[in-house]
C-alpha cells in the first residue's frame, strides 16, 4: 500500500529537504577545513554568476589552508572578491595563479556563533518538513472526500507518512549534533 503517489512525493520531499540541510551544514565552517566551505560560492565573471567548483582546483592542504586555482587565472581577482563578500572569515592571499585561503582556529565566541547557526538551520530544515507534513496529511484527506481511498488506507497512510516524518526530523538531529560535536572538538 506503500505505492501511493503522495506517500511516494512525500519520501522524495523528506530526502531531498535532508539532502539540502546536509549541504548546509557542510558548509558551516568547524574546526576541520573542508573545501565545501567555499565550493559553492557564488562568483560573478563572464556576465552570469556560477560556483566556484565550476571555475577552479580546489586543494587541501591539512591542517588549515585551501588553495583555489582558477583553471582561466584572468578570473583571479573576481574569484577573491565573491570569497572576500561571502562571510566565511577568511581574506584571500593572492598569488600569481592561484588564492590561499588560510582559515585560524576558531574561538570559543565564534564557535558559540556557529552552533546558533547550525541551530537555525536545523529550525528551517523542521519547518520545511512539517510544511512537507501537511501537505501530505491534505493530500491524503482530499483523496479520502473523494472517495479514492478507503478509511483503512487513509489511516495507513497518515500513520506510516507519521513515520516517515519522525525519522527524517530524527536524522536531522543526528546531522545537527554531529556538526555540534565538530565545532566543539579543539
Amino acid at each position: 500500500m506503500n505505492d501511493n503517489q503522495n506517500f511516494v512525493n512525500l519520501k522524495e520531499n523528506l530526502k531531498n529537504c535532508l539532502n539540502f540541510f546536509a549541504e548546509k551544514l557542510a558548509s558551516i565552517r568547524s574546526n576541520r577545513v573542508t573545501t565545501s566551505i567555499v565550493e559553492n560560492i557564488m562568483v560573478e565573471c563572464y556576465g552570469s554568476n556560477a560556483p566556484l567548483k565550476t571555475m577552479a582546483n580546489l586543494v587541501l592542504q591539512p591542517p588549515n589552508v585551501i588553495i583555489v586555482e582558477p583553471w582561466d587565472p584572468s578570473i583571479l581577482n573576481d574569484v577573491s572578491r565573491a570569497i572576500e563578500s561571502s562571510n566565511i572569515g577568511v581574506t584571500p592571499q593572492k598569488d600569481v595563479k592561484f588564492l590561499r585561503l588560510v582559515f585560524p582556529s576558531l574561538t570559543q565566541e565564534r564557535r558559540d556563533q556557529l552552533i546558533k547557526l547550525t541551530n537555525s538551520e536545523k529550525e528551517a530544515c523542521r519547518v520545511e518538513i512539517k510544511k512537507h507534513r501537511e501537505t501530505f496529511m491534505k493530500k491524503v484527506q482530499s483523496e479520502f472526500n473523494d472517495k479514492t481511498i478507503s478509511e483503512d488506507q487513509k489511516i495507513y497512510l497518515e500513520k506510516e507518512g507519521q513515520k516517515e516524518i519522525d525519522k527524517a526530523n530524527e536524522n536531522a538531529d543526528i546531522l545537527t549534533n554531529k556538526k555540534i560535536s565538530e565545532l566543539n572538538e579543539f
